[in-house]
């Protein structure tokens, strides 16, 4: 898994696409748009390469780009692709140095090829890495956070290119901030922050997730039958899956977050909590919870179910995933254990 220099190209993107959602745990965004951004600028005939953290030089500015806001409303608010242009200006303009590379924030969901939009159309590399391994709700729940790298100079831009710059007191009052701008510049926005050093990178980063994404599309867009599919997808990342129908979903509020609980019935009863994405699957036989990913795909078509999408009646597959051991410590469970979200930990 991973690569010195992978060249992006129109069978990668739609690799990491796929694989990206199976690494979401039923949040992050569908990648259709992002993939389709990223599909047009190829066929402009730009270039942009995959780059592993090792080959970046220790002192080299590295930016990240994203997507914020609602996945949905970018349905109706087409980006036109050149937001992360002026994100990345604002920052090199206040750093006075130009970006060596591009890390994604989260390497699942749509904001794997976010950075892949920006690199094809400014001609700048991106890290296969990124700083979750998997997709989580707010801007501080990154292995940057919890390796001491500020959130912020922090630039933003809206779709007509408009920017804000922030600058805060913490990683949580630049999420804040973020967010609520965000909203003022309706419902989503295109953001740079987390600046580092290569060094920094290497340290603070979940390596190699955007080749393991493309692992696992290459995998999905075999000729295998459905089920060995899963089963591969389970080798490779060391998981495990289980077969069994929604039998009820019920939807509720957690503190900030909106979520809900939903039954599987299979070989056993399965219970499912969710918020942004799914955080808890437990049964008589065992429990997974976050920070490692679990994710919904229907039985047929293997498409991931989002926690918006869950709905009685649903044939699918519960597949459970490790996360990265930077979520396994202390400071890891302290940002994104179960207490977080308002969970019991047992």
């Amino acid at each position: 898994m991973g690569s010195p220099m992978i060249k992006i190209s129109e069978d990668s993107v739609k690799k990491i696409a796929k694989g990206a959602e199976i690494l979401g745990s039923g949040g992050g965004g569908q990648t259709y748009i992002s993939e389709l951004m990223a599909l047009q600028t190829l066929k402009e005939n730009k270039t942009t390469h995959l780059i592993e953290a090792e080959r970046v030089p220790n002192n080299a500015l590295v930016l990240s780009v994203a997507m914020m806001g609602s996945p949905l409303i970018l349905k109706e608010k087409i980006p036109n692709g050149l937001e992360a242009k002026n994100v990345l200006k604002l920052l090199e303009n206040y750093f006075g140095e130009e970006t060596y590379a591009i890390v994604p924030i989260e390497g699942a969901g749509l904001n794997s090829l976010t950075p892949i939009v920006a690199g094809l159309n400014l001609g700048i590399p991106v890290v296969d890495a990124d700083g979750m391994g998997r997709a989580f709700p707010e801007l501080q729940m990154t292995t940057f956070h919890i390796s001491g790298i500020s959130i912020t100079p922090m630039a933003i831009s809206d779709e007509k290119g408009n920017t804000i710059f922030i600058d805060s007191i913490s990683n949580e009052y630049g999420e804040w901030f973020a967010r609520g701008v965000t909203r003022l510049m309706g419902g989503y926005s295109w953001i740079s922050c987390y600046a580092m050093t290569g060094k920094e990178l290497k340290r603070a980063a979940v390596k190699n997730t955007l080749s393991k994404a493309m692992e696992i599309g290459e995998i999905l867009l075999s000729e295998s039958p459905p089920e060995l599919k899963l089963e591969k997808i389970c080798e490779f990342t060391k998981g495990a899956m289980q077969k069994g129908k929604v039998e009820r979903v019920r939807r509720m509020k957690f503190g900030k977050f909106y979520g809900g609980e939903a039954e599987i019935m299979g070989e056993e009863k399965t219970k499912i909590i969710f918020q942004n994405e799914y955080l808890v699957m437990e049964n008589q036989s065992e429990r997974v919870s976050v920070p490692d990913i679990i994710t919904i795909v229907d039985s047929f078509t293997l498409r991931p179910i989002t926690t918006e999408e869950i709905r009685p009646g649903m044939n699918i597959y519960i597949l459970t995933m490790p996360s990265d051991k930077k979520w396994k410590t202390e400071k890891g469970l302290d940002v994104v254990g179960p207490k977080t979200f308002g969970l019991d930990e047992n």
